[in-house]
């Protein structure tokens, strides 16, 4: 298991003086710490969680927000009991994004398992870049809700100011 911080310290809660100091400067935010303790934790007692890598993580609201490697997210899409116990772990929603993904990547990780068919960019006179996604959905409230996380996600991880479009699958 690779995580922001040490083993160690992500197993005991303690940051040791290199993390702190990471912390301090802001190489680390308080989200890394705190998915890296979850995710070791959960590690200990699951070898596909072990072998992750944990890049970074944010927190926008009550969203959780996990960048590992594609590869884990693979393995995680494909165990939805794996799935459920990092729910739990994190009492909430978990979004995983691939650590280098491309903005339309990004995009596709955040509505999976919905499907993305186009992300365009559109400039506005004044100079504001918007970024318009059609996806494959029901229009129904949860994804609307669902679709303002997103937003809100996207805005705060990437700066990226979404316009979303369902398209209707029949």
């Amino acid at each position: 298991m690779k995580t922001p911080i040490c083993t160690f310290d992500a197993k005991t809660g303690i940051l040791c003086a290199k993390c702190e100091s990471k912390l301090r400067l802001g190489h680390l935010t308080q989200a890394d710490i705190e998915g890296a303790m979850k995710i070791t934790k959960l590690a200990e007692h699951n070898q596909d969680i072990n072998k992750f890598t944990m890049i970074s993580a944010a927190k926008v609201d009550d969203d959780f927000i996990l960048i590992l490697r594609g590869s884990d997210i693979i393995i995680l899409r494909a165990n939805t009991s794996l799935l459920k116990k990092l729910e739990d772990e994190f009492q909430g929603k978990i979004w995983f994004v691939e650590a280098e993904a491309t903005d339309r990547r990004f995009l596709e990780n955040l509505f999976f398992p919905a499907k993305v068919l186009t992300v365009n960019l559109i400039w506005l006179p004044d100079g504001i870049k918007l970024t318009k996604v059609i996806v494959t959905g029901r229009n129904h409230s949860e994804w609307h809700t669902k679709i303002e996380r997103i937003k809100k996600i996207a805005k705060e991880i990437r700066n990226i100011e979404l316009l979303v479009e369902l398209h209707q699958q029949k």
